[in-house]
């Protein structure tokens, strides 16, 4: 008779990430327990064996039941866009604490829990030098701004509960939403330069976020500590541009933004989606984010975790495009 697996739960399992972790860590063995709302789209879940409890970080009332008898948890629920400010640090500051104020009392001899933060908690980086996870925290966003409320909340339980973040920056990989504006925008002949073309960003495929995510869950590590979780390379803007074009085997045409000119266009956008009662999906706050750099320093990752990206963002590109082609998403 085998032993009885050892039990994840993952809060925002729904989602694109969260669909994609809960795959690789029954790959990996575990018994992967989803936690959804009655009224999550399931279908990136469909296929997968999973078992369901549904509840909502922002009720506390759906929680003791949901967080009892596991042995794990990866706290993946998190909001990313909000039409206001406070709506972000209610889910990503005030749901982090009461999902952790209830493990402490419902399932206290959990054995680890990795709270999914953001390189956006940390701010951006500097020319020429990597932001470290030691770094004074300096969010440019409310949303990055709540994301570091959401890691403060998580640490101040590390004395009480085996907590460890996790801030991976954008992710990318087959059906995400999130950068796939820029694949999108290279497939129909574009080439969108904007800004300073030199600033330097880091991705992570999001197969090797759940990498990541997994060794977190593993790895023989205090409480307390933050990890970048990043492809090991970091690429200047109009290299990362480059490698679209190649691995999308489109012809293109150079579109010159500045930076002054796409900050004008965000205020545009902002105000007049705002005007009509839509969240707008280009803000000043997204405008100053896109013309920063993001190059983060992995080697506590590296090190502590033993995590080290496998997918390149030229081979991971070239994936992500077939996927977007085959689905239909690009035509």
């Amino acid at each position: 008779m085998s032993e009885p697996k050892e039990t994840v739960l993952i809060t925002g399992a729904n989602g694109f990430v969260g669909s994609r972790l809960c795959a690789h860590l029954i790959s990996q063995g575990f018994h992967v327990i989803a936690q959804v709302r009655r009224t999550s789209d399931l279908s990136l879940l469909r296929d997968l064996k999973v078992e369901y409890r549904y509840g909502d970080i922002t009720e506390l009332r759906t929680l003791p039941e949901m967080v009892a008898k596991v042995d794990y948890i990866v706290h993946n629920a998190g909001l990313i866009k909000a039409k206001r400010r406070q709506t972000f640090f209610d889910v990503n500051e005030q749901g982090t604490r009461s999902l952790l104020e209830v493990v402490e009392k419902h399932n206290p001899t959990v054995r680890r829990i990795v709270h999914i933060s953001s390189v956006a908690a940390a701010g951006p980086s500097q020319p020429g030098r990597p932001v470290t996870e030691s770094d004074q925290p300096h969010p440019i966003t409310t949303y990055g701004e709540s994301k570091l409320a959401g890691e403060k909340v998580a640490l101040s339980f590390a004395d009480r509960l085996p907590v460890v973040v996790v801030r991976p920056p954008g992710v990318y990989g087959p059906g995400d939403r999130g950068i796939f504006s820029m694949f999108q925008a290279v497939w129909i002949h574009l080439k969108p330069l904007i800004g300073d073309s030199r600033r330097k960003l880091q991705l992570v495929h999001v197969d090797d976020l759940c990498d990541g995510i997994a060794k977190a869950l593993k790895a023989d590590v205090k409480p307390g500590g933050i990890y970048f979780v990043a492809e090991k390379d970091a690429y200047a803007y109009r290299e990362l541009i480059d490698i679209l074009v190649t691995a999308s085997g489109r012809w293109t045409v150079p579109l010159y933004l500045p930076a002054p000119l796409f900050r004008a266009v965000a205020t545009i956008s902002e105000y007049g989606f705002k005007a009509i009662g839509v969240t707008p999906l280009l803000t000043r706050e997204k405008s100053r984010e896109l013309n920063s750099s993001w190059e983060m320093d992995i080697s506590r990752a590296r090190n502590e975790l033993r995590f080290e990206s496998q997918i390149s963002f030229a081979d991971g590109a070239r994936q992500t495009y077939d996927w977007y082609i085959k689905h239909g998403w690009l035509k």
